[in-house]
């Protein structure tokens, strides 16, 4: 069965749907060359739009994820995307159309959302309808894919892509917001950390109902070792979170979760409550029965989507990232009925900034440490934990309420002088998140190589460029073309094969 591709922003640009899967052997390496002592794989993921909801909804957390990997060895390059074959891919598969309808996607325009509930009936019953198409990390030898709300994280296989299944680690993980649809339909986070010396991996799940968040450290081995936060000051939506070598920091703003919002009335699933004081979370890491200890700041509004990395310097705690005016969707307080959506850089806009938390007075402060605009935030994921100094970011321009992303930025985190790479001027592109890949197994941190993958979407191809960590100002040390417009993907990962 065939489908018109819909018209509303959601997939135009560079959000135009990648339909097909492909294998790309030996890609072309347009300017450069490929550094030999790259020997690894670049993996992202995102939702590709394939066919409508049954209601005919185009929103981008409906839609199926594929993951797309670009595998290093030797000075070789090879390229392949597949779709995520979930349980839901594949039941659709099977009846050659949609399978399920999303009960915050009625709307019709902006308020559509895919984080709700999905309407059940004979055919789908007992089926997870997770999409995995939110991130895509590197754990115990296979790379998962995980979307947040709504279903379990999904193994693949980080040179053939093939999808291997539901995690056998997730009927220990906890529910969040949507109720499973079987046994170990379950939750885990968009952006987990891991610590590189033990293996363990750390992940949440969030939810609008107690315990709004639940912690789970899940070993290598496939144990996990979970905790109820129970004293929450409020649900949050939990996207992201800090690392250290005690903690696990999460903060609770106010952006916030409600199902009664779509349910009964007639909102999104989630809205902006600015009043809602931040409150941070300190969550001892390994020592399961030490209290969660709670700090209540008097920051002003703002919003931190996406963390950097945190040091403890002293009694000081930092805590970066792109800290945002407001989260960067719509709200009731934006929008009429009826509206398309708002793209996610069009209305609002974030700088690199940092929390600093004195932890023996619990009072914390924020400061902008850059007027440029900035979002998607990396680091050397080798140190998660350990406190860092390199970061890494794509960078922009104030436009209107928003902000254009066009550059590559590597910012010194203790004296923050920073190097910045323009990569696109007025051409229609997508500058998407960067990753850090090492120059070897042992070599210093921040010592590499950044891969930057572009979406030249008006021309219909796809690049990545690589740049060498001693001087990204020099511009990419090699660029490798894709014949045809790489699909949208927000979030990746580095996996070392050394």
């Amino acid at each position: 069965m065939g489908y018109p591709i819909p018209k509303g922003n959601s997939l135009r640009g560079p959000f135009q749907p990648m339909r097909f899967e492909a294998t790309v052997d030996e890609c072309i390496v347009t300017e450069g060359e490929i550094p030999k002592d790259l020997a690894g794989g670049f993996y992202r993921v995102g939702p590709a739009w394939k066919r409508p909801t049954k209601q005919g909804t185009t929103a981008g957390l409906t839609s199926d994820g594929m993951v797309q990997g670009l595998v290093f060895d030797n000075g070789r390059v090879d390229y392949k995307n597949r779709w995520v074959r979930t349980p839901k891919y594949l039941l659709e598969e099977q009846h050659d159309r949609s399978m399920f309808e999303w009960l915050d996607c009625n709307f019709g325009d902006w308020r559509d959302t895919g984080f709700g509930e999905v309407v059940r009936d004979d055919a789908n019953r007992g089926v997870s309808q997770t999409t995995a198409g939110t991130n895509v990390f590197p754990f115990a030898g296979q790379m998962i894919a995980t979307h947040e709300q709504g279903g379990p994280p999904i193994a693949l296989d980080p040179i053939t892509l093939e999808t291997k299944g539901i995690v056998p680690w997730s009927t220990k993980l906890s529910e969040g917001m949507i109720p499973p649809a079987a046994y170990g339909d379950n939750a885990f986070a968009a952006h987990p950390k891991w610590d590189h010396a033990t293996g363990d991996l750390f992940g949440w799940t969030w939810s609008d109902q107690q315990p709004y968040l639940t912690m789970h450290v899940v070993n290598k081995n496939g144990s996990v070792r979970s905790r109820e936060i129970w004293d929450a000051p409020f649900a949050t939506v939990a996207h992201d979170a800090w690392l250290t070598q005690d903690w696990l920091v999460m903060a609770f703003q106010g952006f916030v979760p409600d199902r009664d919002r779509y349910q009964k009335q007639n909102l999104s699933v989630w809205g902006w409550k600015p009043e809602n004081p931040i409150h941070l979370a300190l969550i001892p890491r390994d020592a399961p029965d030490t209290p969660v200890r709670w700090i209540k700041t008097d920051l002003e509004p703002q919003y931190i989507m996406h963390t950097m990395s945190a040091n403890v310097v002293g009694n000081k705690l930092l805590l970066d990232g792109p800290i945002f005016n407001r989260p960067p969707f719509p709200f009731e307080q934006d929008m009429e009925e009826g509206e398309d959506v708002a793209l996610y850089f069009n209305i609002a806009r974030s700088s690199l900034g940092r929390w600093i938390v004195d932890l023996d007075t619990g009072h914390v402060k924020a400061e902008q440490l850059s007027d440029r605009p900035s979002e998607l935030p990396k680091v050397d994921e080798r140190f998660y934990g350990q406190g860092y100094t390199w970061g890494y970011q794509v960078g922009g321009i104030v436009k209107r309420g928003g902000m254009k992303m066009n550059s590559l930025v590597v910012t010194n985190m203790e004296t923050l002088s920073d190097q910045e790479y323009q990569i696109r001027q007025d051409e229609p592109a997508a500058v998407m998140e960067a990753t850090f890949a090492p120059r070897s197994p042992d070599s210093p941190e921040g010592d590499g190589y950044i891969i930057v993958p572009i979406s030249w979407w008006a021309d219909k191809r796809g690049e990545y460029q690589i740049f060498d960590t001693d001087d990204i100002t020099k511009g990419p040390i090699a660029k490798i073309e894709l014949p045809f417009m790489m699909g949208w993907t927000p979030h990746g990962h580095w996996m070392d094969f050394r």
